[in-house]
């Protein structure tokens, strides 16, 4: 029998030891916890998951068994493509940051699953240290970090007048109507984008606004590090 062709399809054993096997899903774990210690250290959205935290960590230790499950064997390794094909994943997750992040954990558990070690550590360490630079200097912010951008929402009634509105908000910074529901002499709801000159603006608007003819209700909400509005 040519044994280079049995060996090829590996029938032969491929279970780790009950040791390799509790240090490794260990090991993951750990690692796991660094990585979900940096998502959350450098999250600045709104919509912040505990179920997506615990997920991740899961996601994580699954790929260090997967590995050991597969490892130098073809036949498991389409078995799981197969069953994992069945799989279809329905939540919709609104950050591509977050689909980083699951594939940072992922990889870090495939390299643990693979026996690397230390590739899993240095990995772990290094993208770890660019994540939470990028996060401390604001890498990607289109404005000053001491200045941030804010959404106002508010509710009028009668006396009021949107090109009034405009022009004094004008005053302040630049501004960019994002919705608007008006019927004339009765008010309405509104929304602006609104980005301040000076920091001291967002108080300055808030005083002003509060004195506004038609003003009923007003409020700011930070645009900086939202997804979307």
């Amino acid at each position: 029998m040519d044994t280079s062709l049995f060996n090829f399809y590996n029938f032969t054993g491929t279970e780790f030891s009950a040791a390799v096997i509790i240090f490794n899903l260990l090991y993951s774990f750990v690692l796991q916890l660094a990585v979900v210690w940096v998502y959350k250290k450098t999250h600045r959205g709104l919509s912040h998951s505990q179920s997506f935290l615990f997920t991740m960590v899961i996601i994580g230790v699954l790929g260090t068994v997967i590995m050991m499950v597969v490892q130098n064997n073809l036949i498991g390794a389409f078995a799981l493509l197969g069953a994992f094909s069945l799989i279809r994943f329905r939540t919709i997750v609104k950050e591509t940051r977050d689909v980083a992040f699951i594939f940072f954990a992922l990889a870090v558990g495939v390299a643990v699953g693979t026996n690397n070690y230390s590739v899993a550590l240095i990995a772990t360490v290094l993208i770890s240290a660019m994540i939470l630079a990028l996060a401390r200097y604001g890498f990607g912010l289109i404005t000053k970090e001491s200045i941030a951008g804010y959404v106002l929402t508010l509710e009028a009634g009668a006396g009021f007048s949107m090109n009034a509105l405009e022009t004094v908000l004008a005053s302040y910074g630049t501004v960019e109507v994002l919705h608007a529901k008006h019927k004339e002499g009765q008010g309405g709801h509104y929304a602006f984008s609104i980005h301040f000159k000076e920091q001291s603006g967002l108080n300055a608007l808030s005083e002003k606004l509060t004195r506004f003819p038609g003003v009923s209700r007003f409020e700011f909400i930070t645009s900086r590090h939202t997804v979307e509005y």
